[in-house]
């Protein structure tokens, strides 16, 4: 927080704490959350995937998408030394399927405080990457499943990810699959792996087919049309808002997420302000913006808008830049006391979502050995 804006928030955040000092320890630890995220950088782990995904975030613009440059291992340990050394905190591994890539994870878990890792879960992850795995869920049944990703999932990554701290599941919504959620927390708490959700966010290339009456492909335009369609409209959101609620208050232990955040993200479209010349996103977290970087396969910065950039600003309602655009508090956020505990809650639950801190990685490997 900076200049005059910057000041007024900071006093009315003492001024808070001032009136209600039990409020000073939660408000430490939101700052040591927020600061692990200090130094952010997105790697491009793998330019393939073994699933075809409905409206892919990464083919669905350049299926034939590949590497100019494939590095070496060595390329790659040499890299994440000299990423770590320029201060990253946290690393973001992306791309089509990075567990595809295992040794390129491999290479980078000496270097990093805290990553996260974006997977589909079909192949498990080696133990000793010691970071955060957010593992992509689309259905709850396998016929959903199949015909969101061309394969049934959901199980497969269950089966990899049962018990294990690093994983949380990562419930993409849609509007085809708003009444599984509820299934989906069950199947979780049963497995005993945590749960939270992303709403689906077309991308500029599948709406575009939407509107154009494009004919079904069979990869990643398969199911959908100008009347069938997973994008959610006003009355799925409202659906959707209650359902993600209900499953936080009937599953607390195993639902990561948070009634002010999905208050947020269920809001009215746009979320974030737009450039008006542009489309792009003004205030949003997750914004390639210094110091921020993304890296391709190539090893090589690139300059893009966000790490889902095929995905509209205007549409987009994706758990990456909901969460990233929570960091700073806003003058909403500190108009009064419930607002700024609102604050505070949705900053608990990020840390909870995102950070998995080394030590209990550690912990987990001695207690491991010992057994």
């Amino acid at each position: 927080m900076k200049g005059y804006y910057g000041r007024q928030i900071a006093s009315a955040i003492r001024a808070f704490i001032k009136q209600h000092p039990e409020l000073a320890t939660r408000y430490k630890q939101a700052k040591t959350v927020v600061r692990s995220f200090r130094q952010p950088a997105f790697y491009e782990m793998a330019t393939r995937c073994n699933l075809s995904c409905e409206g892919c975030y990464y083919f669905d613009n350049n299926p034939d998408v590949t590497t100019n440059n494939p590095c070496s291992i060595e390329e790659w340990y040499k890299f994440f030394a000299h990423e770590a050394a320029r201060g990253v905190t946290m690393a973001y591994f992306v791309g089509a399927e990075p567990a595809l890539e295992q040794e390129r994870l491999l290479a980078a878990a000496p270097h990093f405080p805290f990553g996260n890792i974006g997977t589909n879960g079909t192949v498990a992850i080696d133990p000793a990457v010691p970071y955060r795995i957010g593992v992509s869920i689309w259905a709850g049944d396998n016929a959903s499943d199949k015909e969101l990703r061309g394969a049934t999932v959901f199980r497969r990554a269950l089966k990899n990810y049962r018990g294990d701290p690093r994983a949380i599941m990562l419930f993409t919504v849609t509007r085809w699959t708003i009444d599984q959620i509820e299934t989906v927390a069950k199947m979780c708490q049963d497995h005993g792996v945590q749960l939270t959700f992303n709403l689906y966010s077309p991308t500029h290339t599948f709406l575009d087919k939407l509107t154009q009456g494009a004919e079904n492909d069979s990869s990643y335009f398969r199911v959908s049309s100008g009347r069938h369609t997973p994008t959610l409209d006003d009355e799925a959101l409202i659906k959707a808002h209650r359902a993600m609620g209900s499953a936080l208050d009937r599953y607390p232990d195993t639902v990561v997420y948070s009634h002010p955040f999905n208050d947020f993200i269920c809001g009215p479209t746009p979320l974030y302000e737009l450039d008006p010349d542009t489309g792009v996103a003004l205030d949003c977290g997750s914004r390639i913006l210094s110091p921020m970087r993304y890296f391709t396969t190539d090893l090589v910065s690139q300059s893009v808008k966000c790490c889902t950039a095929e995905v509209g600003c205007d549409q987009c309602r994706l758990y990456s830049g909901g969460w990233s655009s929570k960091f700073v508090p806003r003058a909403t956020d500190v108009k009064d006391l419930v607002s700024f505990e609102r604050w505070l809650d949705m900053i608990e639950t990020l840390g909870r979502i995102f950070l998995y801190p080394r030590e209990i990685h550690k912990i987990r490997h001695i207690h491991e050995k010992e057994q």
